[in-house]
């Protein structure tokens, strides 16, 4: 998977050359906001947002603080969802797969085996299918700001041993993000699809909750997943990106300076967080192999043929949005 430096940073230079300095005269911010995720400190996503989170404190003169709360410490992705739309929550980081659980055309965009690159995927999500999905969010009571945090290609991790075909993955039991795409796919392959919050995996692979896991290589790396599995197989089946959604209340509540500034500096922050997380990926592997690590790269399209065989795909255009689906084929090709 390659980002281009050069249009990333090319992009943030014109966008973010100057940022102007709000004035705020008062002891205490204006507006006190929170922002949560489930992801470590060392994450990209969260390196990149602690920035961002500063830069708008400073420029906005104090008139804006948010207190970022990581690693799942203020609860699950499904609770984060439910608490942004309830306003418990002013802001939170979720992967799309996670904001389809009330927009379910959100979910597509995860769709396994429907991408042949970063850039397809970037270029659906950003095109009529993602301007559809934002429609749909504020409808639901959630602003989606335009600019997505890339999260990663997943990969399948087990410590059984190698996945090099899909009767490998029969029985499995395997950790999956909490979103209704990726445990229908590991049942298509017989697996036992388990969904387990990210800050919850590692303790679920000591008791054998689970023998497994798909996440992308940077999150295997942050969160010491190689501690207790060594097999990882490069299944590339699926993109995700975090989106920033704000309850939508609390961000019309914000005069039209802040919100321009938290617009800008959320943009800067999602460029730097994908450029820096593909850089990782890109070189992940060694650094893994480094740790003991075992990888395989096992041909992709049985596995696309049993998505196909089990008519997934019809089955989630039905199911999620058929509007939404035709949408992300015309950016992607016919997949059902």
């Amino acid at each position: 998977m390659k980002v281009s430096r050069k249009r990333i940073l090319g992009a943030a230079a014109g966008a973010f050359a100057s940022v102007a300095i709000l004035r705020y005269r008062g002891d205490a911010a204006e507006f006190s906001y929170k922002l949560a995720n489930d992801t470590v400190p060392t994450h990209p996503l969260n390196v990149s947002t602690a920035a961002a989170v500063k830069r708008i404190q400073d420029a906005s003169g104090g008139q804006l603080e948010i207190h970022v709360f990581q690693n799942a410490s203020l609860g699950s992705d499904p609770q984060l969802l439910s608490q942004v739309r309830s306003g418990a929550v002013e802001f939170i980081e979720v992967g799309n797969d996670i904001l389809g659980a009330i927009v379910p055309a959100a979910a597509l965009g995860t769709m396994p085996f429907a991408f042949n690159s970063y850039q397809q995927m970037e270029s659906a999500t950003g095109g009529a299918y993602g301007t559809y999905v934002v429609g749909l969010a504020e409808k639901a009571g959630i602003r989606k700001f335009p600019n997505a945090f890339y999260a990663g290609l997943f990969q399948t991790q087990s410590r059984l041993g190698p996945i090099n075909t899909p009767t490998d993955l029969k029985g499995l039991k395997i950790r999956v993000p909490p979103g209704p795409l990726a445990i229908a796919m590991f049942k298509a392959f017989d697996a036992s699809p388990t969904p387990v919050s990210l800050a919850e995996v590692y303790t679920s692979l000591q008791t054998h909750l689970v023998d497994a896991l798909t996440v992308p290589l940077p999150v295997f790396e942050k969160f010491k997943f190689y501690e207790q599995v060594k097999y990882c197989s490069l299944t590339s089946h699926s993109y995700v990106n975090y989106l920033l959604l704000g309850n939508l209340a609390a961000w019309q509540r914000l005069p039209k300076k802040l919100q321009e500034l938290v617009d800008r500096e959320f943009a800067q922050a999602a460029n730097e967080a994908t450029l820096s997380m593909a850089d990782q990926e890109q070189n992940l592997e060694t650094t893994l192999r480094g740790q003991g690590m075992t990888f395989n790269a096992p041909a992709l399209e049985p596995f696309r043929q049993v998505i196909r065989s089990a008519g997934l795909y019809a089955q989630w255009r039905q199911q999620y949005d058929p509007a939404a689906f035709d949408l992300l084929q015309k950016a992607v090709g016919k997949l059902a």
